[in-house]
């Protein structure tokens, strides 16, 4: 078993007294119905400890980077973030913040149809234990960071290739959706309805390719949107790696606010809404048929590659010196 390399750089007693506590209550995790695999993590992906079915040290590594870089983004977004689930048709990915301890997380797999009420009811108490254990032995001290050259992420990746020996290719896309003026209202008449509907909510937006937002009037955040957006692609990568499948929807809770993501075509559905207001489940029963209406319109928008004006390009690809460039300011 994976034992994390804080522990394994110390050869004191205590270290070893910590090892044995922190895996007697990951364990304690792992065994409640459903849960597949528990690793806990320092902010900067640093693996610490582990409890479940993985083989090698490298795997570990990969979940501890790539929830880390999600970690992250919702700490950005939600400074007091309490958990964040990834949902796909397989799996379920859930990363949980421990109390008063901002310097780990916890990446928990589990099964797609585990009791999300009961997990968070019966890991309580152990994600307390975990936080006095860090408390009582390390007393804020972080462990050393460890390194990774090129080629050993490689080989790290390669090990989560579905097809031994297949090479995984990544690209960027430049398009930009482009909706005409019936569909964009087609869309705001949705986001009208969904914020009719479900009380309390903050906002509702669609984040889509090449940065086109469809909102309401009072939503004018582009920082947020943006950031939704990036939080749920640096989710979609997680699923993708680790399951190869495609994520659904991303759920993030704080104190007093939820944040649900779903999946549209080219693009993100956004909605943040007071958590006290209503019943998680009954929310997603409100928020289904909108969903899938709001994909139907979209999977008819037309994409569109953005192009750069003659003039522009030339200029851009010329070899000349910078006196030929023409400066223009507006006057004050």
């Amino acid at each position: 078993m994976f034992q994390g390399f804080y522990i394994e750089s110390s050869n004191h007693s205590g270290a070893e007294h910590l090892t044995n506590d922190l895996n007697d209550a990951l364990q304690a995790i792992k065994v409640i119905s459903g849960v597949e695999n528990v690793v806990m993590i320092q902010k900067d992906g640093l693996p610490v400890a582990s409890a479940g079915v993985w083989f090698s040290k490298e795997e570990v590594f990969a979940i501890a980077a790539s929830t880390c870089a999600i970690f992250g983004v919702a700490k950005l977004i939600h400074g007091d973030f309490k958990y964040l689930l990834m949902e796909s048709e397989t799996s379920k990915i859930f990363l949980a913040s421990l109390p008063n301890d901002p310097d780990y997380f916890l990446a928990i797999t589990t099964a797609p149809r585990v009791n999300l009420a009961a997990l968070f009811i019966e890991m309580k108490d152990s994600l307390s234990r975990i936080s006095f254990l860090l408390k009582q032995h390390l007393d804020g001290r972080l462990p050393p960071l460890r390194s990774y050259n090129m080629d050993e992420t490689q080989q790290v990746l390669s090990r989560f290739a579905v097809v031994p020996g297949s090479q995984a290719t990544y690209s960027i896309s430049r398009s930009i959706i482009s909706l005409n003026r019936s569909q964009a209202l087609a869309l705001r008449t949705i986001l009208r309805q969904v914020h009719d509907s479900i009380p309390d909510i903050e906002s509702v937006f669609l984040a889509l390719s090449g940065g086109v937002r469809v909102s309401l009037e009072a939503f004018a955040n582009d920082r947020l949107a943006a950031m939704s957006f990036a939080l749920y692609d640096a989710s979609e990568r997680v699923t993708r790696t680790l399951r190869n499948i495609s994520l659904q929807t991303v759920l993030c809770e704080t104190e007093r606010t939820r944040h649900v993501i779903y999946s549209v075509p080219n693009g993100v559905f956004s909605l943040w809404v007071d958590r006290n207001s209503q019943k998680l489940g009954l929310m997603r029963l409100l928020l289904k048929h909108y969903i899938e209406e709001t994909r139907r319109i979209l999977e008819t928008a037309s994409m569109m590659k953005p192009a750069i004006p003659d003039d522009l390009k030339e200029l851009l690809m010329s070899g000349g010196s910078t006196e030929s460039l023409l400066l223009t300011r507006r006057d004050p």
